[in-house]
């Protein structure tokens, strides 16, 4: 099982998973505007390149987790944007 400390406690995980839902947030507003614009289909490759697999990553770890950590981890980053 993961360590909820290595994943939840530092933070690492959910900033990046944070800073790809921002970024996926932006592609599909793209993906509506001008879906067949090359800076569209640009934006998405550079995102399976670029970021994608790490994502992919630190989701398997987040999912991983016991409730009760995913829970209170997602309750602090709630309370820090207030």
């Amino acid at each position: 099982m993961t360590d909820p400390m290595l994943v939840a406690e530092d933070g690492a995980d959910m900033a990046l998973l944070m800073r790809a839902h921002r970024r996926l947030r932006d592609l599909a507003v793209q993906l509506e505007l001008a879906p067949f614009a090359e800076q569209t289909a640009a934006s998405m490759r550079a995102y399976l390149d670029e970021e994608a697999a790490t994502a992919q990553s630190a989701f398997a770890r987040w999912v991983a987790l016991p409730q009760e950590v995913r829970d209170r981890a997602a309750a602090r980053v709630r309370q820090e944007q207030l």
